[in-house]
């Protein structure tokens, strides 16, 4: 089986070796699984770019998202992508993009491998933040997992089957590039009302906004609903989703600790996901 990666060097196709399971090109370029568990598939020269979140602030947001707070979301990505999965061939590439910690990717692969069996599925992890795929390595994430920038993916053209976006903004033409013809990316966008009333301690005063979509206009889209629901969280619970947020820089110390010093009462979580296909 041929691989959908190429070198980030010469951009020539990867192949792995049966033994070391070391990737190689024609000329020679060699990328080996690290001791943290992930391929550097970066050219010599390039600068490892740092994750914002710290290593208290990842475990602060695993152990969170373990705890099952978002239990509505994961239901409704693992029935999407598996409806998705299903309609491609027996033999599907996988493509995370901005993986973090392969917490969703984890819980979609585990439905879909109880309730789809046939299908054969290579997934691939991909993430600028070393210690992002340092912790989805720790977890056993059921993927091959991949440094590299956002700017040049290591994957050939037309190379996957479905791209999944769920702890990042789509930006740039790279998911678009690696996608097939009749590919689909399943993108998560919080909507504006996600996080309300930590959002409020954050910008003071906040006014009702209709959902605005942003995705590049070469795709459209083929399916969207909302997920909405609200949950209790201690001050603590409220600080990693803070942290979390893209909206996360915003927050001073002053804000940062008012966050974390209260619980919040039925916390607004809400997201939009989106089925992406080629116009």
């Amino acid at each position: 089986m041929s691989l959908p990666l190429i070198c980030p060097t010469c951009k020539q196709s990867l192949h792995q070796h049966p033994a070391s399971k070391g990737l190689y090109c024609d000329a020679k370029h060699h990328f080996d699984v690290n001791a943290q568990g992930y391929y550097p598939i970066v050219k010599v020269k390039a600068k490892s770019p740092q994750s914002s979140m710290t290593r208290q602030q990842m475990r602060a947001r695993q152990f969170l998202l373990q705890s099952g707070l978002f239990q509505p979301l994961v239901a409704c990505l693992q029935q999407t992508v598996s409806e998705v999965l299903n309609s491609a061939s027996a033999q599907v590439n996988w493509l995370d993009y901005q993986c973090m910690d392969g917490f969703y990717l984890t819980k979609v692969e585990q439905f879909i491998t109880q309730n789809s069996p046939e299908l054969n599925i290579t997934a691939y992890g991909v993430s600028d933040a070393e210690n992002a795929l340092f912790a989805a390595s720790k977890a056993s994430v059921p993927a091959t997992l991949i440094f590299s920038t956002m700017k040049m993916l290591p994957f050939a053209d037309e190379s996957m089957d479905v791209v999944t976006i769920f702890d990042a903004p789509l930006k740039g033409q790279e998911c678009i590039r690696v996608l097939k013809p009749d590919g689909r990316i399943v993108l998560i966008q919080p909507t504006h009302q996600h996080l309300w009333q930590i959002k409020q301690q954050v910008y003071g005063e906040l006014a009702e906004k209709s959902a605005q979509l942003n995705i590049p206009k070469r795709l459209v889209v083929e399916s969207e609903q909302t997920v909405s629901f609200t949950t209790d969280v201690t001050g603590d619970q409220a600080l990693s989703l803070l942290d979390s947020a893209i909206f996360a820089w915003r927050a001073n110390d002053e804000v940062r600790h008012n966050v974390r010093s209260n619980a919040i009462s039925a916390l607004k979580c809400e997201f939009t996901v989106l089925v992406l296909k080629q116009a």
